[in-house]
C-alpha cells in the first residue's frame, strides 16, 4: 500500500500563487501608468519649449502654450489629475518645467492608493531669425 502525501498540494500552491501574481500584475499596471505618464509630460514640455522658443512674441503666447498643455495632457484625467506649467523666458533660450499628478488609484480594477507626480523639464534655443513684434 502506497501513501500520496503529495495528494491537494497543487491546489494549496495555487492558493498561495495566485495572490502573487496578483499584486506582480498590479505592479505591472501602476508602473506602465507611470511611465505613460512620464513619456506624455516629457513630450509635452519639449513641444511646449518649441512653440514658445519659435513664437514672434514668447512672452504673450504663454497663456495658449498652458492650454494647449493641459489640453495635451488631458488635464482632470485619472492620468493627470493636476498639472503644473513653469516657463522661464530669457533672451537666448526658453525652458519649461512641466509637472503632472498621477491618480494611482484609478490605475486598474485593484485600487492603488496615492498618487504621482511627474516632472520634465525642456529647453530650446530662441530662434533669433524669426521676426519679433515690435522689433
Amino acid at each position: 500500500m502506497t501513501q500520496h502525501r503529495d495528494a491537494g498540494s497543487a491546489s494549496v500552491e495555487l492558493v498561495i500563487l495566485a495572490p502573487l501574481i496578483g499584486v506582480l500584475l498590479l505592479a505591472v499596471v501602476v508602473v506602465g501608468r507611470v511611465q505613460v505618464a512620464r513619456a506624455d509630460v516629457e513630450g509635452v514640455a519639449r513641444s511646449a519649449a518649441r512653440e514658445l522658443a519659435i513664437a514672434r512674441d514668447p512672452a504673450s503666447s504663454v497663456e495658449s502654450v498652458r492650454a494647449r498643455v493641459d489640453s495635451m495632457l488631458d488635464a482632470g484625467s485619472p492620468s493627470c489629475r493636476e498639472t503644473s506649467f513653469t516657463p522661464e523666458i530669457s533672451g537666448q533660450s526658453v525652458t519649461v518645467t512641466i509637472g503632472c499628478l498621477v491618480d494611482l488609484q484609478s490605475a486598474g480594477v485593484l485600487p492603488v492608493p496615492g498618487s504621482i507626480t511627474v516632472t520634465a523639464t525642456a529647453t530650446e534655443v530662441v530662434d533669433v531669425y524669426r521676426e519679433r513684434v515690435g522689433g
